[in-house]
């Protein structure tokens, strides 16, 4: 054996094994770690695309949506159009048949209208007696005339500003002030005591009168005679002796005061003149006649506020706008009418 022989490997066949699969495993692991990482980064790719596709329909739908606006705005400017359109002939329409109105088929117009507003008014007042609306009707019948400028309508104009004046006359009867100074007296007679008649008084001062003082130094009849006229009373009376009034005569007394002065304030409501009066005469004398020795002051101050109440005129005649109706029938070229019966009849 040679010298080359007899050396001794220094790794032996079975050891040597290990090496060669060292390679072998790293690049399966390296290999198991791309197929790894290349499965992380598909899912990450799968997941933002399914995003995306979500995002994308979306858009999708949006972009439906706002064609569809779209589409409803224009139909929308379309009608606005068309109707612009139609709003425009209409207007044309209009002022054409104006142009072909001519000046007298103007006022007849008018004062076909200011009929109208007059016939109105003339309800209000023969009917219900309502002076207000009948003041607002005169009112809008001269502001139509007076927006035409029509200088032939002014006698027509000066006509209505005379029943307006009138009509203005006609609201100075203040019926809730008048209504509150009845009901005012009412409480006042409620509360007032009602004094004594004629000869409960005249009781109260022959208990009040003193004795007369007896003469010592008289002779014995003029003590007798001083002693008889103690006993003895005489009085006299102006007027009739009236008997007392118990407590529930006194508050039917009272009871038919009230009821007075409530007919009365009923009687101008419903504008009654008649039965306002007749009222406030019947409570005057029911009051004088009980009453009649209460303080002469608070006495002739209520007489005073009745005879007040009851000089009132609670429905005075109403005009009867004949002079705008005649005005009117004069520019019509028509006949005059009959004059109206003024509203003086209840309602």
């Amino acid at each position: 054996m040679s010298p080359s022989d007899t050396r001794v490997p220094l790794v032996s066949g079975t050891s040597m094994l290990p090496i060669r699969r060292r390679p072998a495993i790293l690049a399966t692991v390296l290999a198991l770690s791309a197929l790894g990482a290349a499965g992380y980064l598909w899912n990450n790719s799968l997941e933002a695309a399914t995003a995306l596709q979500a995002e994308h329909d979306k858009l999708t739908a949006m972009e439906a949506r706002l064609s569809e606006t779209q589409r409803q705005q224009q139909r929308l400017l379309d009608d606005l159009t068309l109707k612009s359109r139609q709003i425009d002939d209409v207007s044309a329409r209009v002022s054409k048949w104006d142009d072909t109105l001519n000046a007298d088929q103007r006022r007849s117009w008018l004062l076909a209208e200011a009929d109208h507003y007059l016939r109105l008014a003339e309800q209000h007042l023969l009917l219900t007696r309502d002076v207000v609306g009948a003041r607002t009707l005169l009112d809008v019948a001269d502001r139509l005339l007076a927006a035409h400028g029509d200088n032939r309508l002014l006698p027509l104009r000066k006509a209505l500003a005379q029943d307006r004046l009138a009509l203005n006359a006609a609201l100075q009867v203040d019926v809730p002030g008048t209504y509150l100074r009845l009901g005012a007296l009412s409480e006042r007679l409620a509360v007032v005591s009602m004094p004594m008649q004629a000869d409960e008084r005249a009781q109260a001062r022959g208990a009040a009168e003193p004795a007369a003082a007896i003469d010592t130094n008289a002779s014995a009849f003029d003590q007798g005679w001083a002693h008889l006229r103690r006993l003895v009373t005489v009085r006299h009376y102006d007027e009739p002796v009236r008997p007392l009034l118990s407590d529930a005569e006194r508050a039917l007394v009272r009871e038919a005061l009230r009821l007075d002065l409530t007919q009365a304030q009923l009687a101008l409501m419903r504008g009654d003149p008649d039965i306002f009066r007749q009222s406030l005469v019947t409570a005057r004398k029911r009051f004088s006649r009980y009453y009649i020795r209460l303080a002469q002051a608070e006495y002739q101050g209520l007489l005073k506020e009745m005879d007040g109440l009851a000089a009132l005129d609670i429905r005075p005649a109403l005009p009867d706008l004949h002079a705008s109706l005649s005005a009117l029938d004069a520019l019509a070229g028509l006949p005059p009418r009959r004059e109206a019966t003024p509203a003086t009849v209840s309602p």
